[in-house]
């Protein structure tokens, strides 16, 4: 049985209270050893429940305990001479989203006989006053939770550092510090300490493979533990993506061979392994930002690591500008940044010249060759009529000279007969190799053999030629060449290139393993699974060769130790924003030099590498930028402005003096649309102030809009339901499209179509499938297979639903102390335990689809399309002249902004001939070929009215009353004068009711006369419409 002590520094609280918190305590962790769970997680779990907390507190005898001992401090006298109060209020450090209560203990007193003797002189105890908006006291209880308990700390820092010196003699710690010595950042590690002693800011600069993402972490946490005893160091380090803090963490941890939460552990969005021995912890930018919101001062945090500060990352850049400023009141924080070697400088200058530590790239020689050195090793031919062979464009110089009618291969070998080995042609070099001729291309590549320029003649260079590739491969496994055995990463731009170049090599004997094994084909993408990601790492059998189809998250995120060959298709996909069409685009571009480095450097690791660029030297030279365009200047800025908002430091500021101050400042337009699109969700006021809505969003690591539906679902009662569609957005659809069964898997999508709303199809599926899952595990697994659904994402919305309740529980918004891993536990076989969490009442009106599509709205506004028929169309029949309804293709939808729209070919909504209401809402708009929306959802117009942004305006036209909001753009005709006011008004009290809700979570709206009648008549207006 565990053994548990309970006791407090506050010397006013009662015996009898520790007694009945420790026989509580001694019960929970019972309980927990049973089930073998983590007993400490659980007891602090329990101290959290204020609900029972707050109930043994005010039990003043225990049968065990001494009677109570009364401390009292005198009220006002009251002619009751023989009772006084006595306030025991500071016995609680009480959540300060709750009203304020004082805890009082009524003492029989005999004054008369002197038994109890009072002094007058006391002062009556001053009164605090409790604010009562909880968005502001949850501010402070967030702080408390960073603040270390000194004491505490001291204790598990002596038992760390005794742990450490013992394990100093282990025979598999000495081996792995033998490996990590040959890295080339340790041999700089008594340099980089001395610097830290010296400097407040290091930069340090080392390309791929030196070890500084693993290495400069431990070197500070091995100074701190070797040096005499004291405060250990407290290290957090951020990574950019949550794979790389993932995988980090768990090399760090098998090099100190400890397991991952003890002294090193990870903190992604929604996911944490760390405990109180954690002294290292690898973390995403994003949530070391969400912790200044709540501890400003980072308490007890020793050294700040921002790791790969050379991507450029929205959140990175805006860590930086923090952490500037925070070095002024920190002069103890030492703060590291670690960078490629192309742009170190830039940050040193941002960093008041602060030094620059320069560390060694990769262990081993990587020869680097580029795609006249790829076709001239490999001997590849492009053949006439491949889909890879160059097509005559309007700028294309052979279609100057009037031979479009002749094929490409004839061209050039026309054009390479006719050559005179005394030309001196001049090529510029602001001209790309597609656009030059054969006569060019020979002046511009001099030593090249004629074949080799016939191919790059012929070829398309702006396409990915995954043929090329393939060649490639062939050469490396099977090839004639003096380069050791070793694994193979692809660099391509995403899931769909991955997926085609993997089917391609399905079809060679040689990669297929359908006679031998020669290879393995891993794919490398950010949507897979932890597990699925691990495989890349595995190392194979001896004969076998491991091919990796990555994506650039293998470019700095992560590092495969026996790849030797490099393929880099010289792409990559690149997040655009159009700030003035609020249009996101997801965009193939070319790599930066930088990148192309960062490339060639994950060859080298164990053996002499080789990397393969699938672009010229000349357009390596000539063409390509330094570096990425920062993410800052590309991505919406909503979040960002929200993360401004919330930091203390930069209260009383405007967003655009803290915007002007970062390393590189957003365009004005970005910022300017992101200020009117906060203002229209009700987050931001005109002034630049957040407001109570914008202060929970801006605590919710989602999209502002996914924040605002999951606030809204818990509000209107259809918590569940809404949770399905906000993990989905925050996630990926789980609805899958295999290449070749295609058709077949958009109907089986249709069959899940409801009310015209992607939204809602997905609802459907989910339920369908978390039922089939109550039957068995393989009655779930059928389910998805059949109907075109991934199992996978399936659990992955569940577990994010699971995680979005706890983050709704946290900020007040559904019952108070829900868990991720308790809702799980509570869950039948087969649910995701959201229902049986929150309760019946959370999830009244879960079945109202209406309601749920009403709330959608007030999520996505002002993303809506107005759908537009044309003119009805008659056919002539023996009875007469028919109205024929339109065709799908005839439908136009139309934006506010963007003109004509499309609705995505995936939609349920693509083929749809006529809509109820000529309204959907959409999450987001993507523009490829062309604008198309993802996930629309069709809307009333009443939800409209009562959810969208703007105000709402009366007028009389023609004989009508007609509604309108968004400056006349959204318009309808009331029946009457007085449903319209009944409407705008209904709109008024909405607003006002919200408000108030969301500045007071823990309000009930529904137990309130007011806001129950508000609530009901607007769910009974959409319900009904």
């Amino acid at each position: 049985a565990p053994i548990v002590a309970f006791s407090s520094i506050n010397d006013n609280l009662p015996q009898a209270c520790c007694l009945h918190i420790t026989e509580h305590l001694y019960g929970e962790a019972l309980a927990a050893a049973e089930t073998n769970e983590p007993v400490v997680h659980t007891l602090i779990t329990c101290l959290e429940d204020e609900e029972k907390m707050s109930e043994l507190l005010l039990k003043d005898s225990h049968k065990y305990s001494l009677p109570p001992i009364l401390r009292l401090v005198p009220s006002k006298r009251t002619n009751n001479a023989d009772t006084q109060e006595t306030s025991y209020s500071s016995l609680l450090d009480r959540r300060s989203d709750r009203p304020s209560e004082v805890v009082t203990v009524k003492a029989e007193t005999a004054v008369g006989n002197g038994e109890l003797q009072v002094e007058e002189e006391e002062e009556e105890p001053e009164v605090v006053v409790v604010e009562t908006e909880s968005y502001a006291h949850l501010k402070k209880t967030q702080s408390r939770r960073y603040i270390p308990r000194l004491e505490n700390m001291q204790a598990e820092n002596q038992k760390l550092r005794k742990q450490f010196q013992a394990k100093q003699s282990s025979r598999r710690y000495q081996s792995m510090l033998q490996e990590r010595k040959k890295l080339p950042a340790f041999q700089k590690q008594a340099e980089i300490l001395d610097l830290l002693n010296k400097h407040q800011v290091l930069v340090v600069s080392g390309m791929t493979g030196c070890g500084k993402t693993t290495q400069i972490p431990q070197f500070l946490l091995d100074d701190s533990l070797n040096n005499p005893p004291g405060m250990l160091a407290n290290i957090i380090c951020t990574q950019p993506r949550r794979i790389s803090a993932i995988s980090v963490a768990e090399r760090v941890a098998k090099e100190r061979t400890e397991r991952l939460g003890g002294i090193v552990g990870y903190q992604i969005r929604l996911e944490c392994v760390k405990s109180s021995s954690t002294r290292l912890l690898y973390c995403t930018a994003g949530v070391l930002l969400r912790r200044l919101s709540g501890d400003p001062n980072l308490h007890g945090v020793s050294h700040i690591i921002v790791d790969e500060v050379h991507e450029r990352t929205e959140e990175s850049d805006f860590l930086l500008l923090v952490l500037r400023d925070l070095m002024l009141s920190r002069s103890d924080l030492r703060i590291v940044l670690m960078s490629a070697t192309l742009n170190a400088q830039l940050f040193s200058d941002y960093f008041n010249l602060c030094p620059v530590i320069q560390i060694q790239g990769y262990t081993f020689p990587v020869d680097q060759y580029f795609l006249e050195d790829a076709v001239t090793m490999t001997k590849y031919v492009i053949e006439d009529g491949s889909p890879y062979a160059r097509t005559t464009k309007p700028n294309d110089p052979w279609k100057a000279k009037g031979k479009t009618n002749r094929n490409t291969v004839d061209q050039v070998e026309e054009e390479l007969m006719s050559l005179n080995v005394h030309d001196q042609t001049v090529v510029r070099d602001s001209v790309p190799d597609q656009q030059l001729t054969v006569k060019q291309l020979v002046a511009r590549y001099k030593g090249i053999s004629k074949s080799v320029i016939k191919t790059m003649a012929t070829m398309d260079l702006e396409k990915i030629n995954l043929d090329l590739i393939e060649v490639l491969l062939e050469w490396i496994v099977d090839g004639d060449h003096d380069y050791p055995p070793g694994a193979v990463l692809i660099f391509m731009p995403g899931l769909a290139e991955i997926k085609m170049l993997y089917e391609q090599l399905q079809s060679n004997p040689l990669f297929n393993n359908r006679r031998s094994k020669r290879c393995t084909i891993n794919p490398l993408h950010s949507s897979l699974s932890n597990e699925e990601q691990q495989a890349v790492f595995n190392r194979p059998p001896e004969g076998v060769t491991k091919i990796i189809i990555s994506t650039n998250i293998a470019e700095t995120s992560v590092t495969i130790d026996d790849v030797v060959y490099v393929i880099d298709s010289g792409k990559m996909k690149e997040k655009r924003y159009d700030p003035c069409k609020g249009m996101e685009s997801l965009e193939d571009s070319c790599v930066s030099r930088a990148n192309a480095q960062q490339r060639k450097g994950r060859a080298g690791r164990v053996a002499s590498g080789v990397c393969f660029h699938l672009f010229t030297s000349h357009c390596y030279q000539h063409h390509l930028q330094d570096q990425q365009l920062p993410e800052i200047k590309r991505v919406p800025l909503e979040q960002l402005c929200l993360k401004i908002k919330i930091l203390d430091m930069f209260e009383g500021c405007d967003l655009e003096s803290v915007l002007s101050q970062l390393i590189e400042p957003p365009a004005e337009e970005g910022l300017k649309a992101a200020k009117s699109r906060l203002q229209d969700l009700g987050a931001l006021t005109t002034d630049e102030k957040l407001t109570p809505l914008g202060y929970h969003l801006a605590l919710l690591p989602v999209d502002v809009r996914i924040g605002k539906l999951m606030l809204f679902g818990a509000i209107f009662r259809c918590l569940d339901p809404v949770l399905t569609i906000a993990a989905s957005l925050a996630f990926k659809s789980p609805f899958v499209s295999p290449w070749d069964k295609r058709e077949e898997a958009n109907n089986k999508k249709l069959e899940f179509a409801v009310a015209h709303s992607d939204h809602l199809a997905l609802c459907k599926a989910y339920k369908c499938w978390t039922a089939a899952l109550k039957e068995n595990c393989h009655s779930g697994y059928s389910y998805c297979k059949e109907n075109f659904l991934s199992g996978r994402v399936l659990q992955e919305i569940a577990s994010m639903k699971r995680q979005f309740a706890e983050l709704l529980s946290d900020i007040g918004f559904v019952k108070e102390g829900l868990k991720a891993r308790y809702i799980d536990k509570m869950s039948s076989q087969g649910g995701d335990g959201i229902v049986e969490a929150t309760g019946q009442e959370a999830n009244s009106n879960a079945e109202n689809m209406k309601l749920v599509s009403a709330i959608l709205c007030a999520a996505l506004y002002p993303n809506v399309v107005q759908v537009t028929v044309p003119q009805g169309k008659y056919q002539h029949t023996s009875s007469g002249a028919i109205k024929m309804p339109p065709k799908a293709e005839e439908l136009r939808f139309v934006t506010k902004n963007d003109g004509n729209v499309h609705i995505h070919p995936s939609s349920v909504n693509y083929q749809v001939r006529h809509f109820e209401s000529p309204y959907l809402v959409y999450h987001e708009k993507v523009k490829t070929s062309r604008v198309f929306l993802r996930d629309c959802s069709m809307v009333s117009v009443y939800p409209l009215v009562l959810f969208g942004g703007g105000q709402v305006n009366v007028q009389l036209e023609r004989g009508q009353f007609i509604i309108s909001l968004d400056e006349g753009w959204i318009r309808f005709a009331a029946a009457s004068h007085q449903v319209a006011e009944l409407v705008k008004e209904l709109r008024w009290e909405l607003d006002q009711l919200l408000e108030d809700k969301i500045k007071n979570p823990t309000m009930d709206l529904c137990s309130c006369p007011r806001g129950s009648l508000i609530i009901n008549m607007i769910v009974k207006l959409i319900t009904t419409q």
